[in-house]
């Protein structure tokens, strides 16, 4: 597995800011999913992660900090100042981690390797979504106090399938509840990107080859 990374200063300049765009747009349309406690699966985060791809971490970055502000307020469910900050902690590990993989790798990124790097992206990313969510983000958001999210969790109204399920109540179901969607969400993001990438790179091979 091999990623782009163009070196070309204005040309990831340039790739940065056409993904942060095309982030804000994607938050602009419904989520896929939406928990009951108000967290979006959507496709948001996917163009930073293409940014990573073609053009390296820093651009990545860039175009991830140009969108997360309009990220926040646009779009049904857009959370705010609060929902673009639990957006950019949520999703910073899906370009940090496989950047040090990569980085690691010393020019042998392997897809397993990246795969490994994922799982432990989208492990670091529902811990620290557990932490933030339950003394940040949902006492900000619902105006409560950490004790009261996790009797918030024990009132089957505020879970989803995930939770009533299994029958959980108080501090279980809020740390199934939040990382089983933020890793369904990191797959997303990592494997959704990576696909598109392969058709940019393949579309850009058959382009060299009958020019």
């Amino acid at each position: 597995m091999t990623t782009m990374s163009v070196k070309r200063p204005t040309v990831q300049l340039s790739g940065a800011a056409l993904m942060a765009v095309l982030s804000v747009i994607l938050q602009c349309l419904p989520p896929i999913f939406l928990t009951p406690w108000y967290m979006r699966i959507d496709l948001v985060a996917v163009p930073w992660i293409i940014c990573w791809f073609l053009f390296g971490f820093k651009p990545a970055f860039l175009s991830l900090l140009l969108s997360i502000p309009l990220v926040g307020l646009l779009g049904p469910f857009a959370g705010g100042w609060v929902g673009a900050i639990m957006k950019s902690v949520a999703s910073m590990w899906m370009i940090l981690i496989p950047e040090i993989a990569r980085y690691a790798s010393k020019g042998n990124y392997t897809l397993p390797r990246y795969t490994l790097s994922v799982l432990v992206a989208v492990m670091v990313r529902a811990l620290a979504c557990v932490l933030f969510n339950l003394y940040f983000a949902i006492p900000i958001f619902f105006g409560m106090s950490p004790s009261d999210v996790i009797a918030f969790f024990s009132n089957p109204r505020f879970q989803s399938f995930v939770g009533l399920s299994l029958g959980l109540i108080g501090l279980t179901a809020y740390v199934v509840e939040v990382s089983f969607w933020n890793i369904v969400q990191g797959i997303i993001d990592a494997y959704a990107s990576f696909l598109i990438y392969l058709a940019i790179v393949k579309r850009l091979c058959l382009r060299q080859i009958t020019s």
